[in-house]
């Protein structure tokens, strides 16, 4: 897949400062230097360079996630990302990169113990994986843990693979009053709400053509194991 770095710098910014009240306070500074790396790595001018975030960000508590109006069991959420971006024929002239690898981790912890409760992540396969080309699945170390399987399957198809719109999904699940709440006040939010629809728009599009192609597979069956390479996710 595709992604245009310059784009995706200039909407980071903002996510940014939307996130930071909602990651605990021993874990903002690390929210700045994710834009800081992202810079550097391009100006680098390497063939590739890694923009990831090795140690994972904390939550504030979720408490009010089930249903409307009740109290939930206290949850933090902890957020860690890797990416790989490699240079490619328009890098110089459109700051478009390959992206070869991007997985965003989310763990699902107790807020009073700290057990590991819920382990997910969301990735891009490689040509040689089955699976939608975006996808979440359980933590394969996870199940082995917890069910002495590391089974890899389902792997549900997914509509973005960024790491902050995993991040803003998550919250959008376990914040569902503060977090809808936070963002019609963040600075920035129609660039946020352009970029998200339209790499939204483009991927309803660009499944539903697959879709559209000569087969005897069904749409769902084909959902489940599609690749994109040129997909630009931003």
């Amino acid at each position: 897949m595709k992604i245009n770095l310059r784009n995706y710098g200039n909407e980071l910014a903002h996510w940014i400062r939307a996130f930071e009240p909602f990651v605990e306070h021993a874990f903002k500074p690390a929210l700045p230097r994710l834009q800081a790396v992202l810079e550097r790595g391009q100006d680098a001018s390497p063939e590739k360079f890694e923009w990831d975030l090795k140690e994972p960000i904390a939550t504030i508590v979720a408490d009010s996630y089930d249903k409307r109006g009740g109290k939930s069991h206290k949850v933090r959420l902890y957020w860690q990302f890797e990416s790989i971006f490699r240079r490619g024929a328009e890098t110089r002239r459109k700051n478009i990169w390959t992206v070869a690898k991007m997985v965003t981790q989310i763990q699902v912890r107790d807020a009073t113990t700290d057990d590991r409760l819920l382990h997910f992540h969301v990735d891009m396969k490689n040509l040689g994986q089955l699976g939608p080309h975006i996808h979440l699945q359980l933590s394969e170390e996870y199940m082995a843990d917890k069910v002495g399987s590391p089974i890899a399957v389902p792997r549900f198809p997914f509509a973005t693979v960024l790491p902050t719109d995993c991040l803003d999904f998550v919250l959008s699940e376990f914040f569902p009053t503060k977090w809808p709440k936070s963002q019609s006040e963040a600075h920035g939010l129609k660039i946020l709400q352009t970029a998200q629809r339209k790499r939204l728009t483009n991927m309803a599009e660009a499944i539903a053509g697959l879709w559209e192609k000569p087969s005897k597979q069904t749409p769902v069956s084909i959902t489940q194991d599609y690749h994109m390479p040129d997909f630009e996710i931003a």
